[in-house]
């Protein structure tokens, strides 16, 4: 009788663990099989997945190895492989590089034997919000499945910052100039890849250039880069300051307009100083 395949794929609601495999008619169990420790994982986090395979054809299989993929985006991307147990582990190699990972049994798996390979991997730091559905392939030298769908992991990457803005006089006999300051710090729970602020200017005054700052007409675009949950970053510009000015308050406000991950928490995200300019040795920023 002609032996027929099919794909199974049962998903186990409210909990973290699914079943994927490809059979055979007459197998009592799947050929592969994932699980995962968690559904949702932050970045900088890990994860462990469990695989098993189960010879079901009725042969040997050679150089037998469980390998792990995911879709839409390539395992390789987001993840790195911090170790599988018992197994030699490697990278899967598509046509432009990387693309999976498995784990290599030391021996055969005769019919009806199954092994089982547990990876850690480690989610990026850098890793944007998505769902990936993981992938499991049993693959040997004289056999292999198809990828068959396991569960799904969420990345979920959030990072809280906080914003200050001040400001430090530099006075000078005609005219002077403003420092001013923008920190950010992460207050997690993830690492911060990158936070945009803007800075606005009183109307009449402008800005030169710092570290990681640029000025236009009327603001100041400031970027901070990656921090580790609990960093602070910061970024710089200037604001000259001449007789004109003097006895006219100014206020400066920069407020978080863009970031990676996303931010939830906007009571934090706008910081002002006012600085007023009493003579042009004495200013007093607040």
């Amino acid at each position: 009788m002609r032996r027929t395949r099919r794909l199974l794929a049962v998903v186990l609601l409210g909990g973290v663990v699914a079943l994927a495999g490809a059979t055979t008619a007459g197998a009592d169990t799947a050929e592969v099989q994932l699980s995962t420790s968690t559904s949702t994982v932050h970045p900088g986090g890990t994860v462990v997945v469990t695989e098993t395979v189960k010879s079901t054809n009725g042969f040997t299989v050679l150089h037998p190895a469980a390998r792990l993929f995911s879709t839409p985006q390539n395992l390789t991307s987001y993840t790195t492989l911090v170790s599988c147990s018992g197994v030699t582990c490697s990278t899967v190699d598509g046509p432009d590089g990387p693309i999976g990972y498995q784990g290599t049994l030391p021996e055969a798996l005769s019919a009806g034997e199954s092994a089982q390979v547990t990876f850690t991997l480690k989610i990026a730091a850098n890793a944007p919000d998505f769902t990936h559905t993981l992938q499991g392939q049993f693959f040997g030298s004289n056999y292999a499945t198809e990828r068959v769908a396991g569960p799904a992991i969420t990345v979920d990457a959030r990072a809280d910052r906080t914003i200050k803005l001040t400001g430090t006089p530099r006075p000078g006999l005609l005219g002077g100039r403003i420092d001013f300051t923008v920190s950010v710090t992460n207050n997690g729970p993830d690492p911060a890849t990158s936070t945009a602020v803007t800075a606005s200017l009183p109307a009449g005054l402008k800005a030169t250039a710092g570290a990681g700052c640029t000025p236009s007409v009327g603001k100041v675009a400031c970027t901070v880069g990656e921090l580790a949950n609990g960093a602070k970053g910061t970024a710089a510009f200037s604001v000259p300051y001449g007789l004109l000015t003097v006895g006219l308050p100014f206020t400066f406000t920069a407020t978080r307009s863009g970031s990676v991950p996303e931010d939830l928490n906007a009571a934090n995200d706008k910081s002002s100083v006012t600085c007023t300019v009493i003579t042009p040795l004495l200013v007093n920023c607040a």
